[in-house]
């Protein structure tokens, strides 16, 4: 190959000026758009725009320059570009909801018809049709709600504003209209498709294959010492796991002023994520249970004092300690002041519930009591409780609806941790109103299971049984309990993939979060079969769950399920240089490309949300619980008694 030289029209190095700079032969000289060189000496242009929040408009002077090099029929290509050539583009719009599809097979080697390409919360410009080439493209947007393939139809491709990446007129200038620059660090996936794509594109402007070695991604997945025991890489893992609340920032001041929800599904097209400031009382309490496993792990003062921090939190500042009818509440985020969803008070109590259990102690004890029996009169005759209350609404009347009328919610997604924290609580008090409580939700939402009330997934509902059923069983020993529990988690088996995890399947698509893309909370499944992992509402349970039942029925058989699932998870954690994703597990993660990847069509927790109760708390724990087997046995040594 002849040696090449690229002009690289920019205001600052990138992803793909880098990446252009490391190919053998080429000399990528840089550019600032307000300069004034002669073209004439290079091969082929690339115009970057891409680095920059307002898309790259060229200056008269070098938009005459380039044209002219345009003309004489020279290679160029205009990245987040307003107008070039014959096309100019409307302002920029978010792409959060959309994705990049392969419009044909054979244009980009390795991509085939409807791939489809996440560039995440990125931007990007619509060229207005009447100036614009309305040959077919080789990206186009889409916005449908699929995993990781659409279907490709002229319909799909009509809409010229769409169009992500194209040949334009004359047909040696290659325009994209999005920010690709730094696609690398802004976490294009999949990343093998990612690859492809930049390959596709440097090599087409250098005519010849590109060299895509040297490229710094940021983040891998997997243990860092796979021959090493399980017990070690989970140690390794949990521990990894704990120090993120803290290097994320999630846990700041010890705990004392509560912890963060954790970083949003939102990354932007510099690599930044966003994150979720907002204090919500369920992820304090729930992030508390790790760092006190970690004080028994490591007789660690300072884990302990961190966990107290949090759970003083819960009950000091969130709970209604006021006389009357709403005395006992616990909030539920400082915005949502008035709201109570009794699952996410669950989380918030089960915690201090363990550390009672497993040290004796009693603090706030009383206060668990009194958030448990404002949950049980606002709970109806059914023993169900409808999803949330929100005290504006609770007048005398609507409190007296709420005791004498059925729940209708036969849902584990709304109820069975709350029934679980019911159980443990009356383990800890003898209190018998909480055990009536408990078994007669629990048979409630087993009368009707399999088909409960879904949410996200069928996955979903099988994975939030396990613990509480396995806490029933510890408390009333009866068979029927014990057939329940093995039920559902033999039926959470059809699901299991090989990597050890539970992959998201909802029979008959019944789960009510199925809305369209970007109008709401959305499950990760598009259909059955897709390889998808949701560790945001499913297998993030099952590291407590199977640990607890491993510890109620002493059958290995669960201990074997937590062993399976726990080197997943070890595989599945992220290793990063931004602390923000260290040590981290994102909501979806693709089971047979081993990378965080999924539908974005949840408004709220996409895929690479990292909740910090829902996820990093409740795993980090159950691998804890595995590690403290030992410790921890004794204390169910009474396990179906009665």
């Amino acid at each position: 190959m002849n040696n090449q030289k690229i002009a690289v029209i920019t205001t600052e190095p990138s992803d793909f000026s880098e990446l252009l700079a490391r190919q053998k032969g080429v000399e990528a000289v840089m550019i600032r758009p307000e300069e004034s060189p002669s073209l004439e000496q290079y091969d082929a242009i690339a115009i970057l725009g891409g680095v920059s929040k307002l898309p790259l408009l060229l200056p008269a002077r070098m938009r005459v320059a380039v044209e002219a090099q345009l003309q004489k029929g020279k290679k160029v290509f205009a990245e987040y570009v307003g107008s070039i050539g014959h096309v100019y583009c409307e302002s920029p719009v978010s792409t959060r909801f959309e994705r990049l599809a392969v419009c044909a097979d054979g244009q980009i080697e390795g991509l085939h018809k409807g791939d489809l390409i996440e560039d995440q919360c990125n931007v990007r410009l619509k060229p207005y049709s009447s100036f614009c080439s309305h040959s077919l493209p080789i990206l186009q947007y889409v916005k449908k709600h699929a995993h990781d393939r659409v279907e490709m139809d002229e319909g799909v491709t009509a809409a010229i504003c769409d169009r992500g990446l194209w040949f334009d007129n004359p047909e040696h200038l290659m325009i994209c209209s999005f920010r690709l620059a730094s696609a690398v660090r802004a976490r294009f996936a999949p990343r093998d498709s990612a690859v492809k794509l930049l390959a596709y594109i440097v090599g087409w402007l250098i005519d010849a294959e590109a060299d895509m070695s040297g490229l710094e991604f940021p983040y891998t997945v997997g243990s860092r010492n796979p021959d090493a025991p399980l017990t070690e890489q989970v140690k390794a893992a949990a521990g990894k796991a704990l120090g993120w609340f803290e290097r994320s920032g999630v846990v700041y001041d010890e705990g004392r002023s509560g912890a963060l929800e954790g970083p949003g599904t939102e990354i932007y097209p510099d690599g930044t994520q966003r994150m979720g400031r907002i204090h919500r009382v369920d992820c304090i309490g729930e992030i508390a249970l790790p760092y006190f496993l970690h004080s028994m792990l490591a007789s660690d003062e300072r884990s302990l004092a961190v966990a107290s921090n949090l759970q003083n939190l819960v009950y000091e500042q969130f709970q209604c300690k006021e006389e009357g009818p709403l005395r006992g509440m616990i909030r539920w985020t400082e915005e949502a002041w008035g709201v109570c969803y009794q699952d996410d008070v669950a989380r918030a109590i089960i915690p201090q519930l363990l550390r009672c259990l497993y040290t004796g102690s009693r603090e706030h004890l009383d206060d668990i009591v009194e958030a448990l029996d404002f949950l049980i009169r606002t709970t109806g005759t059914d023993g169900t409780r409808v999803y949330r209350t929100d005290n504006v609404k609770l007048t005398p009347e609507k409190l007296e609806q709420l005791r004498t009328t059925p729940g209708n919610l036969m849902s584990a997604h709304y109820n069975a941790f709350y029934y679980g924290a019911l159980l443990l609580a009356y383990k800890l008090t003898g209190n018998k109103r909480f055990r009536g409580a408990a078994v007669k939700g629990l048979e409630a939402i087993m009368s009707v299971y399999p088909e409960t009330k879904r949410e996200q997934s069928e996955t979903q509902e099988y994975c939030r049984l396990i613990m509480p059923l396995a806490w029933l069983v510890w408390v009333t020993g009866e068979a029927t309990h014990r057939e329940w529990l093995y039920r559902v988690s033999g039926d959470l088996q059809k699901f299991k993939h090989d990597c050890g995890a539970y992959l998201e399947w909802d029979d008959g698509y019944r789960a009510s979060m199925r809305h369209e893309i970007g109008k709401g909370e959305s499950s990760l499944i598009a259909k059955n079969g897709d390889p998808v992992i949701d560790l945001l509402y499913s297998n993030n349970w099952l590291p407590l769950g199977f640990i607890q039942a491993y510890f109620v029925t002493k059958d290995a058989h669960f201990k074997w399920l937590w062993e399976q699932l726990a080197g997943f998870l070890v595989s599945a954690q992220i290793h990063s240089g931004d602390p923000m994703i260290d040590g981290a597990w994102a909501r979806a993660f693709d089971a047979e490309k081993a990378e965080v990847f999924g539908s974005p069509a949840d408004v709220g927790w996409g895929p690479w949300s990292i909740e910090s109760g829902w996820t990093m708390a409740e795993i980090t724990s159950g691998l804890m619980m595995g590690l403290l087997e030992e410790r921890l046995l004794p204390f169910y040594a009474d396990a179906a008694a009665g």
